[in-house]
């Protein structure tokens, strides 16, 4: 059977975006360890040649979807650095954007942070790949944070951080919507209390 007919006549897509996107689905789904690549072929209407030929393993299969859920997440976070969001207010349009995150319907945690979990080896190059955006997402912070005239940028954007990533784990345990509820009061009295009071009017 071609992959044209297993994904289906009406079905455009290369064999290699529907891997990719079955993928994506599944791993959030189910765990990337509790779902096999036969599996990943079923949903996606391919064969397991044209999955290999796409990506040489299912490491680099799940490496792909993690930078495309890295740049989907960048998109999300892209308010924060908006030129017309004034630089006090970027923290606080950080947490905003993950608020919505988790207020997403099916939310059941961040992606890398959930590739985090699974890889719990350093040097394996998924959970290198997952610590470089968490890296990249604490710096972002603290740049926010710096620019937004915080006496301690580096530690109030690793609390911002710590918050964010708190939520995102208990959501599943606490409720999406009381997390991010928790999140956004919590941040917002943080940073009421570290950065420079607004100028009057």
């Amino acid at each position: 059977m071609s992959d044209t007919e297993a994904g289906g006549a009406q079905d455009r897509r290369t064999a290699a975006e529907r891997v990719r996107e079955a993928a994506k689905n599944l791993f959030y789904r189910q765990g990337i360890h509790a779902t096999g690549v036969e599996e990943v072929c079923r949903a996606a209407g391919a064969t397991k040649m044209s999955l290999y030929r796409a990506y040489p393993s299912k490491d680099a299969l799940v490496e792909a979807i993690l930078r495309d859920s890295q740049c989907a997440m960048d998109e999300d976070f892209a308010c924060s650095v908006d030129p017309g969001v004034p630089p006090r207010d970027r923290p606080m349009a950080f947490i905003r954007a993950a608020v919505a995150m988790l207020r997403t319907p099916g939310f059941r945690g961040c992606p890398v942070g959930l590739a985090v979990v699974e890889f719990p080896d350093p040097s394996h190059p998924v959970r290198q790949l997952a610590d470089a955006a968490k890296q990249a997402t604490r710096d972002k912070l603290r740049g926010l944070c710096a620019e937004a005239g915080a006496a301690a940028p580096e530690a109030l954007g690793d609390a911002l951080h710590l918050l964010i990533e708190g939520a995102y784990t208990v959501a599943p345990s606490l409720g999406n919507e009381a997390a991010a509820q928790s999140l956004e009061r919590s941040a917002a009295a943080l940073l009421d209390g570290a950065l420079p009071a607004r100028p009057p009017g």
